[in-house]
Formats: structure tokens, sequence, C-alpha cells
């Protein structure tokens, strides 16, 4: 009984925070495809306040590309801030002198970041290795060929430029929207996984600082309206006092939940 009572005191402090989350990028502007390409100018030059305009105007959409991964392992916040990391890759790589909306490039790199997340919370989703490799050949080749061609790049268009079968593509996508395992060696002799890989190549440190900014902005503005007891978990779960986030099991053992 003790277990459930804490339990729900959890999940009520989490749905409040993703509540004052919600509240708080709705307000934020949205922006224009002409305004993209100007942020997207300005990124390119290291503009890091561009960075995260372009990043800011497109929560939203990860907030609703997020919703098809509920009950896959990790909470719908944690799986909006994975989805973050992604939009933040995409937001650096954008090209504005393409025709291609932004979202329509970023949409590989958000579902990416939280297959990732999720393989790392479960190992319940796994590929070959060879598969795993191709899958990951196949993300940068739709990421170039978005930019290439100004729009989505078809199936046989995808294996046209890998040189493989359409049904190999076809077969892999639909596996990574059925959140498959990034954890797999590529490189045996090494030890190197396709995780590895990715946290190289697709969140970089100083992304990563980038959005643990621009959440505690968001977070600090939602903990006036908390009491007390609230703030501490959130601060506690957030690793706001520079501390490392700890998970709500840990904040229940910690706070007596």
């Amino acid at each position: 009984m003790e277990e459930e009572r804490a339990a729900g005191k959890r999940t009520a402090v989490s749905s409040e925070t993703l509540k004052k989350y919600l509240q708080e990028i709705s307000k934020l502007p949205r922006i224009t495809p002409d305004e993209e390409k100007v942020l997207g100018d300005r990124i390119q030059k290291g503009d890091r306040d561009a960075l995260r305009k372009l990043v800011e105007a497109n929560l939203r959409f990860v907030v609703s590309f997020a919703k098809k991964y509920r009950n896959c392992g990790l909470s719908f916040l944690d799986l909006i801030n994975e989805g973050n990391i992604g939009l933040i890759e995409a937001a650096k790589r954008f090209n504005p002198k393409k025709n291609v909306e932004f979202i329509t490039y970023a949409v590989w790199w958000v579902r990416q970041a939280i297959i990732h997340a999720l393989s790392d919370q479960s190992g319940a989703f796994r590929l070959p290795q060879k598969q795993a490799n191709l899958l990951y050949r196949i993300g940068k080749t739709i990421s170039q060929l978005t930019l290439d061609l100004e729009r989505n790049p078809t199936p046989e268009e995808i294996a046209g430029k890998l040189g493989i079968p359409v049904e190999e593509v076809t077969s892999l996508l639909q596996v990574a929207d059925e959140n498959v395992s990034l954890s797999t060696v590529i490189d045996e002799e090494h030890e190197f996984h396709l995780s590895d890989k990715l946290e190289q190549d697709v969140i970089p440190p100083a992304d990563m600082a980038l959005l643990r900014s621009s959440l505690k902005d968001h977070l600090y503005a939602c903990l006036g309206e908390l009491d007390p007891k609230e703030q501490k978990v959130l601060r506690l779960r957030f690793g706001l006092d520079e501390g490392e986030p700890k998970t709500l099991k840990e904040i229940g053992e910690m706070m007596g939940l």
C-alpha cells in the first residue's frame, strides 16, 4: 500500500511537471519557413541564439511525435526531452539553402534520439549486427536525400542510393518505427556499438548543454507555482542544483515517498 501511495505521488508530480512544460512551450512563438531559413543561415555562422530560437519554435512538434512511443519504457516527459536532443542536432545540420522545411528534415533526428534513449532504458528491441549497421546507413541517407531532393525520399530512392533491394529499406524502416535497439555491435574487434556512433554523430556535448540550459529556463519558470516539496522533487529529477539527475525511485527513497 505504501509503495502504491508513493508511486501515486510521484506520478502526480510528473503529471504536473508535464502540464507546466506544455503550458510554457505553448507560449513560444511559431516561425515561418522564411524565418527558418534566416535562422538557419545564422546557425551556420555559429549563432547560438538562432539555434535556440529554431529549436524552441519546434518543441511542440516533438511533443506530438513523442506520443507514439508512450508505454515503451520511458515516461512521456523523458521521451520529450530525448526528442528535443534530436531536434537540436537537426537544427545544427539544417541547410537553409535547400527548399525543404526544417521539420521535414528534423523528423529522422527526433525519432533516432528517442529510439536511442529507449534502447538504453531496455534491451527489449534488438537487431542483428548487420541490420543495425544498415539501419544507421539508411538514416544518414534519408537525411542527405531530404536536403538534396528538397522533399522526403521514397524507399526506391533510398535503396538506389545505397545499392540495396527496396524491400530491405521498407522492412528496416518499419522496424525503426517499432523502437529497435541501437545497442548492437558494429565493430566487434573494437567493441564499437551503433549507440556509440549515434552518441558521437547525433548528440554532441555542446548541444546537450544547450538543451539542458533551455529546459532549465522552462523548469525554473514553473517552479515558482509549486509547493516546496514539489520543487525539491523537480530539482532532484533534473539535476537543477548542479547535481546528477535522480531517478524517480531514488527521489522516493531520499524523500521517504
